[in-house]
């Protein structure tokens, strides 16, 4: 069987031959979509990525972002009565790392400065 496993250890079955643009994913019913959504937006999830068959890792990957749409397609399997969907993902290019970290060092930087001004306030 092939996995796809999110940073929060979330796993999913996928069709084998995936690739990081043409993950198709299989779940039980369309509600479930719902949790593969779920998964695929939750910030840092994609942060790193695992596929694997059969339980060994067959790649691994860091610093990813979802393509749009979130679902290229969605389908029915009424004689497996499952569903399939496909997503891609791909690796964030550098100017995108760049506004993370940016984004990053900026959180730091707005919780000194509430610190600082705690520590001023509680002075006066």
């Amino acid at each position: 069987m092939e996995k796809i496993i999110f940073a929060d250890k979330t796993e999913f079955e996928i069709l084998p031959g995936a690739s990081l643009g043409e993950n198709k994913v299989i779940v039980p019913d369309f509600s479930d979509l719902k949790t593969v959504a779920e998964a695929l937006t939750k910030e840092g999830n994609l942060d790193t990525v695992q596929y694997k068959s059969n339980e060994q890792v067959t790649g691994e990957y860091r610093d990813m972002k979802l393509e749009s749409p979130l679902f290229k397609s969605v389908d029915y399997y009424t004689d497996e009565k499952k569903v399939a969907a496909v997503f891609g993902i791909r690796e964030k290019t550098e100017l995108e790392k760049e506004i993370d970290e940016i984004k990053e060092q900026q959180a730091i930087q707005d919780g000194a400065i509430l610190d600082l001004a705690g520590m001023a306030g509680g002075e006066a």
